[in-house]
């Protein structure tokens, strides 16, 4: 093989050092020379030119109006490492997020397990005591919106701060589930992110990012709250029978 074919470094022009990636919001591949060329350089080179093509991936965003996947992708990219905080009022805007929320609420309506059971079994006519659980939900967002961009696979964690009292026929269940959604935004050597219309970018051609660029691995969460309040009978005849209100 001739070893000087690998040696063809020329000079590219900004818009084409900046074109590795082409415009995958919009499913423009990038440049033929600026892949050439970027094959030929040494890690700490090829790291380098990654960035500068993330800081124009972010501008990219930004025109779009998905700035909250460019902030997150800035925050990576500056190394700052620290938990960023999600607005989940945006996040709830997502149809995605609503979906994996009612999940796991409805499993708090029907999942009846055997440490809620017994539970159930040790309370007296009377007793008023407090209850927790929780259900973890991972879901991927749509391929064609900003959150898959942010996160692609994500998860919601609901937490129940419940108090569960028993009457004669009956018990009554009030409090409030935490949902904390989050994901962690990293990279794994040997996988890669598809992008719609445009094809896939490497997972390592990030971590050479992180290992000389800085960039950082961060976590993404966001929290918010509601109120639950259930009636039930709880009969058990052999067959466990429980019913909501």
């Amino acid at each position: 093989m001739n070893s000087s074919l690998f040696k063809e470094k020329t000079n590219l022009e900004s818009s084409e050092y900046n074109n590795l990636f082409g415009d995958p919001f919009w499913g423009q591949s990038g440049s033929l020379k600026a892949i050439k060329f970027y094959l030929q350089l040494n890690e700490r080179e090829k790291a380098l030119m990654l960035k500068a093509n993330y800081i124009k991936m972010i501008e990219k965003a930004r025109e779009r109006n998905f700035n909250k996947a460019a902030d997150c992708l800035q925050w990576w990219l500056d190394g700052t490492g620290s938990t960023k905080n999600i607005d989940f009022h945006w996040l709830r805007s997502k149809s995605e997020v609503i979906v994996a929320e009612n999940i796991n609420v409805e499993r708090f309506e029907t999942d009846y397990d055997t440490k809620f059971i017994k539970f159930l079994n040790k309370l007296n006519i009377g007793d008023s005591k407090p209850y927790t659980n929780h259900y973890d939900k991972q879901f991927t967002a749509g391929i064609f919106g900003e959150l898959y961009y942010m996160s692609g696979t994500s998860t919601i964690t609901s937490t129940c701060n419940f108090n569960i009292t028993k009457n004669k026929d009956y018990f009554t269940l009030s409090g409030t589930i935490i949902h904390t959604w989050w994901d962690i935004y990293d990279w794994h050597k040997g996988a890669d992110a598809y992008i719609p219309g445009f094809g896939s970018i490497k997972d390592s051609d990030a971590l050479l990012v992180e290992k000389y660029c800085g960039a950082r691995p961060f976590r993404m969460e966001s929290k918010w709250q509601q109120t639950f309040n259930k009636t039930f009978q709880y009969t058990s005849t052999g067959n466990l029978n429980l019913k909501l209100k």
